[in-house]
């Protein structure tokens, strides 16, 4: 027999070594790599998400005006301490880490040598539509209305309105589409 096909009999060749391996020890770090590759498509898919349906509930039970019929996804904050100004209709989806703030700091009064912290905060109502989809890192700030329909991108900051059936994108976020009637 050749050299070549000695070493192809008695072992494994690993990053240019080769290492004399069994079958069964083979077999069994085959069956590791599969599963380390399964859980990591897993991951990757994202479309299995136990706490889907219990997040909305628990939104409700921190005061969020809704009927809890919506969706949200991982990593969403909102202002837990405001949360009876967020209104949120039937149908919507809130996707992966967004952000929804009913506060900010008034710095109407604020001048060189204040204290920013002293500063008072600015309370108000969002209001996000039926149907509304809002995409992945959306900021949505303090007395925002996202209309029925309306789709943000990912990424987007929302400091104004959002009229219904519209996409609207960009930091700050604006108007590029307008959804059409289906005929």
């Amino acid at each position: 027999m050749k050299h070549e096909q000695v070493e192809k009999m008695e072992g494994r060749l690993f990053g240019g070594l080769i290492i004399k391996i069994g079958r069964p020890v083979l077999r069994w770090f085959n069956r590791q790599v599969t599963r380390h590759k399964f859980k990591l498509m897993i991951r990757q898919m994202n479309m299995i998400d136990p706490a889907e349906t219990k997040r909305p509930k628990l939104w409700k039970k921190c005061g969020v005006d809704t009927s809890g019929n919506f969706k949200v996804g991982y990593g969403v904050y909102f202002d837990a301490g405001n949360a009876s100004h967020i209104h949120i209709e039937d149908g919507v989806w809130i996707t992966s880490r967004c952000l929804l703030l009913c506060h900010k700091r008034d710095l109407a009064s604020y001048f060189e040598g204040e204290d920013i912290n002293n500063m008072p905060y600015i309370i108000a109502d969002i209001h996000i539509g039926r149907g509304a989809h809002i995409g992945m890192d959306t900021i949505i700030m303090p007395g925002v209305t996202i209309g029925d329909g309306a789709v943000i991108g990912a990424g987007s900051l929302v400091t104004k309105d959002i009229p219904s059936y519209t996409l609207a994108v960009g930091r700050p976020a604006k108007v590029v589409k307008i959804f059409s009637h289906h005929s």
